[in-house]
């Protein structure tokens, strides 16, 4: 049997929720996609082809995480495993507050946010490096049993947990997540190393 050298992941973005309709600040507070956001992952989907490569879904508990994971999963025989590791950025104290609000409350705060929002950790929040660190061990972590010379996953995140995976799969730093979010939803494809997800895991290792 082949070793593992490298993975394939495809990368969704789920819909929005109704506090992303109403343009509140949402991190990993618990709520279901609406029905527009349903319709984009859905639409995502159906242009999607390589479906049926896919051996195991990735995701996390959470409400909308697992409708849109659903969605994917109806049509195949592909595993579908969830971990709470795998949730969104926290938005900690901010978590359903009106943008407006915020930006009228605290401009200085809200201005440094729009302009590197990934550099701003709000009262009681998670940094996008801690986030970094569970996201990406946690694939490493749910990929080591994976048998074949390339398996096939498709992780399928919450809005701030996928910026921050994708950018970690485009190796670049994390920035431009507004321009990022902006995007259509459509699954993206990766090639990844066996070797970069052991050395991130050393990595971390080594920095606890």
């Amino acid at each position: 049997m082949s070793k593992v050298s490298q993975y394939t992941i495809h990368l969704l973005r789920v819909g929005e929720t109704a506090w992303d309709a109403d343009d509140r600040i949402i991190g990993d507070t618990d709520l279901p996609m609406t029905d527009a956001g349903t319709a984009a992952v859905a639409s995502a989907i159906r242009i999607f082809q390589d479906q049926s490569l896919i051996s195991t879904l990735l995701t996390s508990h959470e409400e909308a995480a697992q409708q849109a994971a659903k969605l994917v999963g109806s049509s195949t025989d592909m595993k579908i495993k969830a971990f709470d590791s795998l949730n969104n950025v926290g938005q900690g104290l901010w978590e359903g507050v009106l943008k407006s609000d915020l930006e009228n409350r605290y401009p200085s705060a809200y201005s440094q946010w729009q302009e590197t929002p990934e550099r701003i950790v709000p009262p009681e929040g998670e940094s996008f490096e801690v986030a970094l660190d569970r996201l990406i061990s946690t694939i490493a972590k749910a990929t080591t049993k994976a048998k074949g010379s390339n398996p096939v996953f498709l992780l399928v995140l919450r809005p701030w947990a996928w910026v921050t995976v994708r950018c970690w799969l485009n190796d670049q730093k994390i920035s431009d997540i507004w321009d990022q979010l902006a995007q259509p939803i459509q699954v993206e494809s990766y090639q990844v190393t066996k070797s970069s997800l052991e050395a991130f895991q050393k990595k971390l290792k080594a920095s606890a």
